[in-house]
């Protein structure tokens, strides 16, 4: 079966032919004249349907039953296009930055604190050893029992003095205000100990000043050092230089040579006692 639409000649014929039977069935019909009008406007619409069929086989085409139509053609739906990925910029070149060398602290040649090695001490303005400054006496010099042993209190008539000795060390003088620690001598030249044998058994300070330091060695260690006086010969023997820490005074006292410290007293004054017991 042909489903192609008329062209040409046939489209024409066609036409021709529609035109002739609507004639026809119109004519056999003999409308009443009061349905005149009726008629008239069937005739007209069908005159202007032909007049529009000849001249455009178009719009005539489109009056035809949708059998003559043709199915329409496919569509095809463009596909998505994939957006582009966007340009991933070469990678920087990585640089290892080397781990920084830790610097070497400094290390101190002092042994790990001990009851009973007072090289092992720290002179301070706060404590000497296990001893601190503004404690109780009996419970502060307590500490010291492992190695020191009180002297009689005959020894020195002074009720506010004690002397703490041991064999081989350095000797420990408290002064106290009533029943308070208010001052510390350590004395490590006794019994003609030498200078250096001193130094090594004595406690010292955080810079390592101490029982045989010289006086060089400690106005290298203490720019500030001061000569704070004398119970001997000025700049000498038994001259007294002294430093501030933690609001008293570390007084090192000149021995016998004029050049090493002889001993150390810690206080609220520079100047030691004179005369401990008298």
């Amino acid at each position: 079966m042909n489903t192609e639409p008329p062209t040409g000649d046939d489209l024409h014929r066609m036409l021709v032919t529609m035109k002739q039977s609507v004639l026809d069935r119109a004519e056999d019909r003999q409308p009443a004249p009061r349905r005149r009008g009726r008629r008239t406007g069937i005739v007209i619409g069908v005159i202007a349907l032909l007049g529009l069929g000849a001249t455009s086989g178009g719009v005539a085409l489109g009056m035809i039953p949708q059998p003559f139509a043709a199915e329409p053609a496919p569509t095809t739906s463009p596909s998505p296009t994939e957006p582009a990925a966007p340009s991933t910029p070469a990678a920087a070149p990585v640089e290892e930055t080397p781990d920084p060398t830790p610097t070497p602290s400094a290390t101190s040649t002092k042994r790990a604190f001990a009851l009973d090695d007072p090289s092992t001490w720290t002179i301070s303005g706060a404590e000497v050893g296990p001893v601190a400054f503004g404690g109780d006496v009996a419970a502060e010099t307590d500490d010291l029992g492992p190695l020191y042993t009180a002297a009689p209190p005959e020894t020195c008539p002074n009720p506010n003095v004690t002397f703490f000795e041991a064999q081989d060390e350095p000797t420990i003088t408290i002064s106290q205000d009533a029943g308070k620690i208010v001052g510390i001598t350590i004395d490590g030249l006794a019994g003609g100990r030498s200078s250096e044998d001193a130094h090594a058994a004595s406690p010292t300070t955080a810079e390592g000043a101490g029982i045989g330091t010289t006086i060089d060695e400690l106005r290298a260690m203490y720019p500030q050092l001061e000569e704070t006086g004398t119970y001997g010969d000025p700049g000498g023997t038994f001259s007294l230089w002294s430093v501030q820490r933690d609001g008293r005074y570390v007084t090192f006292e000149l021995g016998n040579d004029g050049v090493h410290v002889g001993s150390v007293w810690v206080g609220p004054n520079a100047m030691p006692p004179y005369e401990y017991c008298g």
